[in-house]
C-alpha cells in the first residue's frame, strides 16, 4: 500500500513538472508566434499598407487634377451666374430700403430731441448694410474655411489622444484578458497617427481648391502666400472684402443695365443711382470695420502677447545671472530663445496687420472720392447718360480696390516661425 501511495506522489510531482514545462513551452512558442507575427507585418503588412495608402493619395490627386482650368472656370462661371440669381432679389431689396434710409438723411436735421437725425438714421442704414454683406459672403469660401477648421480641431484631438495613450500605457499590462495592453496603447497610437495624416492631407486639398477660388474672385497669390493668409486673424476680413467688392461688381452692372434702359424717366434711374450709393457705403463701412478691428481688437491683444512676454523673458534673463546648475542654466536659455522667437513673429505680425490697414486706408480715400461724387451727382442729377457714366466709374473702380487691398505676403524665415505664427494667431482667435 506504501509502495502506491509513493508511486503515486511520484507521478502527481512528473506531471506536475510536465504541465509546467509544457505551459513554459507553449507560452515561449505563443511569444515567439507573436513577435514573428509583428516583424512579419513591420517588415510586410505595414510596408503594403504604406504603399497601398500612397497609391490612394495619388489616384486621389490625378483625379482632382484631371479638370483642365477652362472646365474648371467654366463650372466656377455657372455657379457664380446661379449664385447671383440667388442672391440678386435678396440684396436688391436691401439696396432699396438703403436708398430710402440715404434719401432721409440727406434731408434729416443734424441733431434733433423728437423724431430722427443723421446719426440716428445712420445706425438703422448700418444695420442694413450689415445684413447685406451677410446675403453677398460666398457660401463655398465660407464652408471651405469651416472645414479647414473642422480637420485641425481633429487633428488637435487626436493629439491630445496619443499624449492620454501614452500616459495610460505606462501602467497598462503586458497581457491581460479585458484591460488595454501595451501593445493595445501602440495600435491606438499609430491609428491615431494615420489619422493624423489624413487629415494634413485633406487640408491640403481644401487649400488647393480655396487658393483656386481665390484667384477667381481677383487675389492673385501663390498657394504658399494662400497658406500664410490663411493663418492670419485678418483673414477672414480680408477675404470677405475681396469677396463683397467682386460680388459688388456684378450687381454694379445690373443697376447700368436697369439705369440704361429707365430711359427719361429721371425718378425711376436717380433710384437705381441711389442704390449705387448704397453700395458705395457699403465699401466705405466694411473698410472702416476692418480699420477699427485692427486698432481695437487685433493689435491690443498681440501688444497684450508682447507685454507678457517681455515680462517673462527679463525674468528668465535674471534667473540665468542666478543660478549656478549649468543644467538648469541650460533650460532657462532655451526658454529665452523660445521667448525671443515669440516676440519676434508678434511684431512681424504687428508689422502685417499695420501694413494691411495701410493698404485698406488707401483703397477707403479712394472709394471715399468715389463716394462723395456720387451722392454730389445723385444730389443734382437731370439726365440719366450723366449717371452712367459715373456707374461705369465705380464699375472700374470695384476691380481696382481688390487688387489694392490685396495683402504684401511674404514667406516666413524658418518652420518656426511660421509654427508660431500660427500658434499666435489661435491665441488671439480663443483670447
Amino acid at each position: 500500500m506504501k509502495r502506491i501511495i509513493v508511486l503515486f506522489i511520484l507521478l502527481l510531482s512528473y506531471s506536475s513538472q510536465s504541465y509546467s514545462a509544457w505551459s513554459d513551452s507553449v507560452k515561449e512558442n505563443w511569444d515567439k508566434s507573436k513577435q514573428y507575427g509583428q516583424d512579419t507585418w513591420n517588415e510586410y503588412g505595414q510596408d503594403t499598407w504604406n504603399k497601398t495608402k500612397q497609391a490612394w493619395v495619388a489616384t486621389e490627386e490625378l483625379v482632382l487634377g484631371t479638370e483642365s482650368e477652362d472646365e474648371r472656370k467654366k463650372k466656377y462661371s455657372d455657379m457664380e451666374d446661379e449664385r447671383f440669381r440667388e442672391i440678386w432679389e435678396a440684396v436688391f431689396s436691401k439696396l432699396d430700403d438703403g436708398f430710402v434710409v440715404v434719401d432721409e438723411i440727406k434731408k434729416a436735421p443734424d441733431s434733433a430731441f423728437f423724431g430722427d437725425d443723421k446719426k440716428s438714421l445712420r445706425k438703422d442704414l448700418d444695420k442694413i448694410l450689415d445684413k447685406t454683406i451677410v446675403l453677398l459672403e460666398d457660401k463655398s469660401i465660407n464652408e471651405y474655411r469651416e472645414e479647414i477648421d473642422d480637420y485641425n480641431n481633429k487633428i488637435t484631438l487626436s493629439k491630445n489622444n496619443i499624449l492620454q495613450y501614452r500616459e495610460d500605457k505606462i501602467t497598462a499590462p503586458r497581457y491581460h484578458a479585458i484591460k488595454t495592453t501595451k501593445e493595445a496603447y501602440d495600435t491606438k497610437i499609430a491609428e491615431e497617427n494615420e489619422n493624423i495624416v489624413e487629415y494634413e492631407h485633406a487640408i491640403k486639398q481644401i487649400k488647393v481648391h480655396f487658393h483656386e477660388r481665390l484667384r477667381d474672385i481677383g487675389i492673385e497669390l501663390s498657394q504658399v502666400q494662400t497658406d500664410i493668409l490663411l493663418s492670419r486673424i485678418d483673414a477672414d476680413d480680408i477675404i470677405q472684402m475681396s469677396v463683397v467688392f467682386d460680388v459688388l461688381k456684378k450687381i454694379t452692372t445690373q443697376l447700368m443695365l436697369l439705369t440704361e434702359r429707365s430711359g427719361e424717366e429721371i425718378k425711376q434711374a436717380k433710384k437705381y443711382y441711389g442704390m449705387h450709393v448704397v453700395l458705395l457705403e457699403l465699401v466705405n463701412y466694411m473698410q472702416q470695420k476692418y480699420i477699427t478691428i485692427v486698432d481695437t481688437v487685433y493689435l491690443p491683444k498681440i501688444n497684450q502677447i508682447i507685454d507678457k512676454t517681455v515680462k517673462i523673458n527679463k525674468e528668465s534673463i535674471k534667473q540665468i545671472s542666478r543660478e549656478t546648475n549649468q543644467q538648469r542654466i541650460i533650460i532657462y536659455k532655451k526658454n529665452v530663445i523660445a521667448q525671443e522667437l515669440t516676440l519676434k513673429t508678434a511684431k512681424l505680425y504687428i508689422e502685417n496687420l499695420k501694413n494691411q490697414q495701410s493698404k485698406v486706408l488707401s483703397a477707403q480715400k479712394i472709394v471715399q472720392k468715389d463716394l462723395t461724387l456720387a451722392q454730389n451727382t445723385y444730389n443734382t442729377v437731370e439726365v440719366s447718360a450723366h449717371l452712367l457714366s459715373i456707374l461705369r466709374i465705380s464699375q472700374d473702380s470695384f476691380d481696382a480696390l481688390i487688387s489694392l487691398q490685396i495683402p504684401e505676403i511674404v514667406p516666413f524665415e524658418n518652420l518656426k516661425m511660421q509654427t508660431k505664427y500660427q500658434e499666435l494667431s489661435d491665441l488671439l482667435k480663443d483670447s
